[in-house]
């Protein structure tokens, strides 16, 4: 039973510091891209009564996500969505990586209409 007990902690401990550094590591993965947004989306996940959400912009650079982000102090993804038009040109600047296995998008923490 202490084994079972052990080896459960140290996975714990693994995951949690893994997904820590992946976290840092994504922070300070900033790009920038001017792309043209192809379409957009509104994903929602509930779980009980908690419903949350978050936004796909498809772009011709790829998918990037719309979501309120604490440390960039970004609060306003919502009324970013609404302004950001499809067949628009844009310049987005991004934090994270892009993993298909992980379902995970750079999270757009700036956008400019047009290219700069």
């Amino acid at each position: 039973m202490r084994n079972a007990s052990s080896i459960f902690i140290g996975i714990f401990v693994i995951l949690f510091f893994g997904g820590l550094v992946y976290t840092c590591t994504g922070r300070q993965n900033k790009q920038t891209f001017i792309a043209k947004v192809t379409d957009k989306e509104r994903i929602t996940d509930q779980s009980g009564k908690t419903v949350n959400s978050y936004y796909l912009i498809f772009t011709d650079k790829g998918t990037f996500k719309l979501e309120d982000d604490l440390f960039y102090g970004n609060f306003n993804s919502s009324d970013w969505y609404g302004q950001i038009q499809k067949d628009s040109t844009y310049t987005f600047h991004t934090i994270g990586y892009r993993s298909g296995f992980l379902s995970m998008y750079p999270n757009i923490v700036k956008f400019e209409h047009g290219s700069k």
